[in-house]
């Protein structure tokens, strides 16, 4: 593990920006209820692609509200819609990984709906990392991904055993990287399931360290 870790961070080092990003804050339509990050790097190209991408998962977000409150009754609109971001990790060497907390709740729901979506950057560039680039990072150093399905199944389970929750009683094993993960300042990684991904809404989102396993 600690090679594979190793290995990530080369290749992430490799990156060639040297400085963190500036990050603003802005309103959607000048709504207090939607915030969403504002990046500001040297190179004006790549902070274009990275807000660019930023304001599409916005709009997709307030979108998928929208759907979902025509496909419920016929009376449902949201009654409470929002979103918020955090910054884990605005690395000195280039790594920008933004967190954008997504809230609604629509009328005549039993309960309300928050996901944790990810955009991860390369933000001397404004290239967008990927998981498949840590599976494929891992997998031509050392033949297998430690981000593969069958690892990340193995360090879920281990995380949800150890802190006393509970996946559906089905599962068995995931069948892709998740699409939401993140870098933390120190470089470790971190997954994220949504509400339902891979266990009941009770549990809520489970989010760990994939590095460490905590």
């Amino acid at each position: 593990m600690r090679k594979i870790f190793f290995a990530l961070i080369i290749f992430l080092m490799n990156f060639s920006a040297v400085h963190a990003a500036q990050i603003d804050s802005a309103k959607y339509k000048n709504n207090d209820d939607l915030i969403y990050p504002v990046v500001f790097v040297k190179n004006p190209e790549a902070a274009g692609k990275i807000n660019s991408e930023i304001r599409r998962a916005v709009e997709s977000f307030l979108v998928h509200v929208e759907t979902t409150a025509a496909d419920g009754l016929e009376s449902s609109r949201a009654k409470e819609v929002s979103i918020s971001f955090e910054v884990p990790c605005n690395h000195e060497n280039g790594i920008l990984s933004i967190i954008l907390t997504e809230y609604f709740y629509l009328e005549g729901a039993a309960h309300p709906s928050t996901a944790r979506r990810t955009l991860n950057f390369n933000s001397d560039s404004g290239e967008r990392i990927t998981a498949d680039s840590l599976s494929e990072i891992a997998k031509e150093e050392y033949g297998e991904s430690e981000y593969s399905p069958k690892n990340l199944t193995r360090k879920l389970k281990k995380y949800v055993e150890k802190n006393n929750l509970m996946l559906y009683s089905g599962f068995k094993q995931l069948t892709k990287i998740p699409e939401d993960f993140y870098f933390d300042n120190n470089l470790h990684v971190h997954f994220i399931f949504q509400q339902y991904e891979v266990a009941p809404y009770a549990v809520g989102i489970i989010e760990f360290d994939a590095t460490t396993g905590k």
